[in-house]
């Protein structure tokens, strides 16, 4: 079923968790240590990097350019083994951009549409934080459909400067012998992007600030003289500089869409 429809729906990378078995050669397949994530590669695509050591929960790759993080967060994993779990996908991430890690993280917050935002969902955003993503999904259809419920588990993140590449997200209705749903997205190749990034690239958490540590940083700063477009470019810097220093970056927000009337 899995084939078909990557088939069907020319599926360049599928990203998976929970997998039924991991494939052998010829095909590109990678997947953590424990066999709960893995990153499927169609068509021949070369993979230009992969991870130097295997990882728990999470597999990673270099394809076409940008980084694909597939993991899997079991609901088994207490707090302090989900925090360290995010820890690691934090280092591994680190430098890597453009990116995109996606699949189930068995959190839930009213941020991407779940009766109620858990602990877990809480240390999820405080971690891609500080990777500067941004979350793709949208609209309130349930990516997994169980005995007890509907929720939506199944999150896909990407690097802010990768957002305006992504033309389309969305969960599909194809049955997957799964009580997940499959969930597609297409991302513009870069050679071919035209479309402008309209939100910012700087988002800070107010709630943090020290006002000291910010006094500090500006006031120890300077402005070279110029044109007064070079002095507000020297300003800005200035003041990113002290927000840096004295606040934490704001949680990962939604990709705003355009609205069509």
């Amino acid at each position: 079923m899995l084939c078909d429809t990557i088939s069907r729906l020319r599926i360049d990378e599928a990203i998976l968790c929970e997998q039924y078995k991991n494939l052998a050669p010829p095909n590109t397949w990678l997947n953590d240590a424990d066999g709960q994530a893995a990153i499927w590669v169609q068509g021949g695509t070369p993979v230009q990097e992969r991870p130097a050591r295997v990882h728990s929960y999470f597999t990673c790759a270099r394809i076409g350019g940008i980084f694909y993080f597939s993991v899997y967060a079991p609901p088994r994993l207490s707090g302090i083994e989900f925090s360290a779990l995010h820890a690691n996908i934090t280092e591994e991430a680190r430098g890597k951009r453009p990116l995109v890690i996606a699949e189930d993280f068995e959190a839930w917050s009213t941020e991407w549409g779940c009766r109620a935002t858990r602990p877990r969902a809480t240390i999820l955003l405080d971690s891609l934080a500080l990777l500067d993503a941004v979350l793709l999904n949208t609209g309130v259809v349930p990516t997994f459909n169980g005995r007890q419920g509907s929720s939506v588990v199944d999150l896909t993140f990407v690097s802010e400067s990768l957002a305006p590449r992504v033309l389309s997200w969305t969960v599909s209705g194809s049955f997957t012998h799964s009580n997940h749903q499959a969930i597609v997205f297409e991302i513009e190749d870069a050679g071919t992007s035209t479309r402008p990034s309209t939100r910012q690239s700087c988002r800070w958490n107010a709630r943090t600030l020290d006002a000291d540590r910010f006094s500090v940083v500006v006031s120890g700063a300077s402005v070279a003289p110029g044109t007064a477009e070079d002095t507000a470019s020297s300003l800005i810097d200035v003041i990113t500089g002290a927000c840096d220093a004295s606040m934490t970056k704001a949680n990962p927000r939604r990709r705003r869409e355009p609205v069509y009337w």
